[in-house]
């Protein structure tokens, strides 16, 4: 989107609906574009780069980072974690786990469940895909200098707080 024509638009929301508009407006629409610009490009790089999608990543780097150093969670520590619902995340698993990304394994702590555990493969897989998707962002966040970064993630907590 065009950034002049943006700021005519809510220029235009002002006017024509001023009951609806908010200065936040000016901020949030443009977040949202920007999350959108990232979320879809990245999914494009990590796709071509890995041949996983953004949600396999997710999990993949959850595995890979979140646990404890055995490179394994509950399934219910991964829903957790994530966004999904406990479907979503049976069939991601179960396409993680055909492709050699995952694999399950006995938990010691509880004989009923198994554990989901990251494969070298799927250490691999991650690794390459976190380092594309990594330089992608990159490009966007290194318009700012180290100062403004800081500043920008001071502010996205301030808000998520």
């Amino acid at each position: 989107m065009n950034l002049k024509q943006f700021e005519t638009n809510i220029e235009n929301v002002k006017k024509i609906s001023p009951d609806i508009y908010k200065h936040s407006m000016l901020v949030s629409i443009p977040f949202y574009i920007l999350h959108k610009k990232l979320y879809d490009e990245g999914e494009d790089v990590i796709l071509k780069a890995s041949s996983i999608n953004q949600s396999e990543l997710d999990v993949l780097a959850a595995l890979y980072y979140v646990s404890d150093g055995s490179f394994s969670l509950t399934p219910t520590q991964l829903y957790d974690v994530m966004l999904f619902s406990s479907g979503g995340m049976t069939k991601l698993l179960k396409k993680l786990e055909s492709r050699n990304f995952i694999r399950r394994v006995d938990n010691k702590e509880d004989k009923r469940s198994k554990l989901v555990q990251i494969t070298k493969q799927g250490q691999e897989v991650t690794s390459k895909a976190l380092k594309n998707i990594v330089a992608y962002e990159d490009k966007y966040f290194s318009k700012l200098d180290l100062k403004e970064q800081e500043m920008f993630k001071k502010l996205i907590y301030k808000m998520l707080n």
